[in-house]
C-alpha cells in the first residue's frame, strides 16, 4: 500500500524545548518513518498481487461471452474527480451496450450518452443479488479502489455484486466533504445498482478504519444530525445493514491513543478533522450520544409481529414449566431437609431449661428439634392439600410478576442483528468471553439437528426507517495496534444504549489489515480424478 504522507518533521522537533529532547524525538520519528517504510515492503507482494487481479478482470460492458467474475471500472457517483466506483460483478450477471451508454466513467466521462433502459431484461426480484459497497481507509490520506480487488472478487465469486468506491482525500478535502461523498454513493447504489443485477433493499455498507469512520458519519448525515446538515436536503434512506472493520468512532480517543504512540503529531487524522476543535462534532460516538433519541428513536426494522407474538407465548409457557419444576424441587428438597434432621437429632446431648411452665424442668434439645419438625412438616402436607383456588391465585400472582418483570427486560432488551445466529460467527467467541455477548442483545440460540437456529426475533422484515441508523456489525482484531479493538467495542455499546441493533465480533490473532488483505479466491472444486 501507499506510504503515508507525514508533515514536515521540523515543526513536531520545534515543539520540544531541550536539546536532549529534540534528539529523543528525532529518534522516534526515524523509527516511525523506518517502521512504515518495512510495513510498506511487507505489503509489496499483496500489492502485486491486488494489481494483477485488478488487470486481469474482465470488462464487463464487454460483448457478452466471458466466465466468471467481471468488473466495470470507474463507474461515476459524483461530481468529484475521485467520486467513483468499480463494480465486481458476480458469474452470470452481463451488462448489454444499453448500460455501457449509461455508465459514465472517468476515461470516457465526455462521450458517453445516458439512455433509458440501461439493462436488456431487468431481472425478477428473487433474481437480484445482495450488494457490498465498501468505503476503504488508509488515515484519511491515501487509498486506491485496485488494492481491494482480491476482497472484492472472492465476494463477487460468492454471489454479491460489491462496489468499491473511492473519494477525495486530504488535504485536498477534509472528514466533513468525505462523508459527504460517501453519502452520495450510497445514494447511487441504491438507485443505480438494480442496472448490475443487485438488489437495492439488500445494500450493506462496509467501512475499514479511516473508512469506517467515514461510512459512520455519513450514516449519521443521513439520520439529519451532523453539523453539516442545517439548511441543505439530506437523503433520509439507509442501507440494510453496516459493517465497521477496525474503526475510528471517537477521534479525540484516537489522538490520544497515537499521542501514546507518539505518533499523534505525524498523523494526517487532526488536521483532516480540522483540529482539536472540531473532534467532538467528527466523532460518530459522540454526535450518536448527542442525538441518541433521534438516531434509534424508531426501530431500524420492523419485527414480524405475528413471530413475535408467537415467540413470547412460547417462551412464557417454557417460563412456567420450568418455574413449577423448581416449585416441586424445592418442596422436595425442603421434605429432605426435615427428615434429615429427624435422623440426627437423636444424639443431641444438650437441653435447655424450660421456665414457661409451673416449675423449672430441662427439656431435651432433641425434643425441641422434633416438634418444629413435627410443625414444618405438617405445613407442607397443609400445603401440597392446599385447595386448587388458592394455589390458581399464587400462581396467578406469581405469573404476573414474572410477566411484568419479563415486560422490564424486554423494553429494555436491543433488537438482535438479522444475521447468523449467535455463536455462529468466529468473533462470537471473543465477544462472549471479554463481556459483550449480552451487550450485543444477543440471546441462546436452539439447536436443530443442523446447528444453530435463528430465534424469531431475528427474522426480521421490512425496511430500515429512514434516519434511523441501520443494523451494525462491529468486527475488531485484538492483535490491532493501530486502532484498538476497545474503540469498536465502545460504540457498539453506543448504538446499544441508542437502541440501535449492533454486534460486536472480536477475533484474537487478526491485525489491523487482515481484515481487507487476508483474502483468496475461491478454491476450485476438485475434478474427477482428483476426487479419485
Amino acid at each position: 500500500l501507499p506510504f503515508r504522507p507525514c508533515p514536515d518533521p521540523t515543526q513536531d522537533l520545534a515543539a520540544v524545548p531541550t536539546r536532549e529532547g529534540k534528539m529523543r524525538r528525532a529518534g522516534q520519528l526515524a523509527k516511525i518513518v523506518l517502521d512504515e517504510f518495512t510495513g510498506v515492503l511487507k505489503m509489496v507482494p499483496y500489492g502485486i498481487r491486488a494489481m494483477r487481479t485488478h488487470r486481469s478482470l474482465p470488462d464487463a460492458r464487454a460483448p457478452a461471452g466471458r466466465d466468471g467474475v467481471s468488473i466495470a471500472r470507474d463507474v461515476r457517483y459524483a461530481d468529484a474527480p475521485r467520486a467513483v466506483m468499480d463494480i465486481y460483478l458476480p458469474r452470470g450477471v452481463s451488462i448489454d451496450d444499453a448500460t455501457r451508454a449509461v455508465s459514465e466513467t472517468v476515461s470516457d466521462s465526455t462521450t458517453t450518452a445516458q439512455q433509458d433502459s440501461p439493462v436488456s431484461s431487468s431481472a425478477p426480484d428473487d433474481d437480484k443479488l445482495p450488494v457490498a459497497l465498501f468505503v476503504h481507509g488508509g488515515v484519511w490520506a491515501v487509498g486506491e479502489k485496485w488494492q481491494f480487488a482480491p476482497m472484492a472478487s472472492r465476494l463477487a465469486e460468492e454471489g454479491v455484486v460489491t462496489c468499491v468506491a473511492t473519494y477525495t482525500l486530504f488535504p485536498k478535502a477534509r472528514a466533513d466533504t468525505m462523508w459527504r461523498e460517501v453519502s452520495d454513493a450510497v445514494t447511487w447504489t441504491l438507485d443505480n445498482v438494480d442496472r448490475y443485477g443487485g438488489d437495492a433493499d439488500r445494500v450493506t455498507l462496509l467501512g475499514h478504519s479511516a473508512g469506517a469512520h467515514v461510512c459512520s458519519m455519513a450514516l449519521l448525515h443521513r439520520c439529519g444530525v451532523t453539523s453539516d446538515v442545517t439548511g441543505v436536503t439530506v437523503d433520509r434512506r439507509q442501507p440494510k445493514c453496516y459493517v465497521g472493520l477496525c474503526g475510528v468512532y471517537d477521534v479525540a480517543r484516537h489522538y490520544d491513543y497515537e499521542d501514546s504512540r507518539g505518533v499523534a503529531l505525524v498523523s494526517t487524522m487532526g488536521r483532516c478533522m480540522g483540529g482539536k476543535g472540531r473532534f467532538e462534532q467528527c466523532s460518530p460516538l459522540r454526535v450518536l450520544r448527542a442525538n441518541a433519541e433521534v438516531v434509534g428513536s424508531n426501530p431500524a426494522f420492523q419485527i414480524c409481529a405475528d413471530a413475535d407474538a408467537e415467540e413470547r407465548r412460547k417462551e412464557r409457557e417454557r417460563a412456567e414449566a420450568a418455574a413449577a419444576e423448581l416449585a416441586a424441587a424445592e418442596m422436595a428438597a425442603s421434605i429432605a431437609a426435615t427428615k434429615k434432621k429427624e435422623h440426627h437429632i437423636n444424639w443431641a446431648p444438650m437441653s435447655m431449661l424450660d421456665t414457661d411452665g409451673d416449675g423449672d424442668m430441662c427439656v431435651p434439645v432433641a425434643d425441641i428439634v422434633e416438634e418444629a419438625a413435627a410443625v414444618a412438616e405438617a405445613r407442607l402436607v397443609d400445603l401440597e392439600k392446599k385447595p386448587e383456588s388458592g394455589a390458581d391465585d399464587d400462581a396467578d400472582a406469581t405469573r404476573g410478576f414474572r410477566d411484568a418483570r419479563d415486560s422490564a427486560a424486554t423494553s429494555r432488551a436491543v433488537t438482535p442483528v438479522p444475521g447468523p445466529p449467535p455463536g455462529a460467527l468466529a468473533g462470537d467467541d471473543a465477544a462472549r468471553m471479554s463481556g459483550y455477548w449480552r451487550l450485543s442483545g444477543n440471546a441462546p440460540s436452539a439447536r436443530g439437528p443442523d446447528g444453530p437456529v435463528a430465534p424469531a426475533a431475528s427474522q426480521l422484515s421490512g425496511v430500515n426507517a429512514p434516519g434511523c441508523f441501520p443494523p451494525t456489525y462491529l468486527l475488531a482484531g485484538c492483535a490491532d495496534h493501530t486502532v484498538p479493538w476497545f474503540e469498536s467495542a465502545e460504540f457498539h455499546l453506543a448504538l446499544r444504549d441508542a437502541s440501535v441493533p449492533s454486534r460486536l465480533c472480536l477475533y484474537l490473532k487478526e491485525s489491523h489489515g487482515e481484515f481487507v488483505v487476508g483474502w483468496r479466491p475461491r478454491p476450485k472444486p476438485a475434478s474427477r480424478g482428483e476426487r479419485d
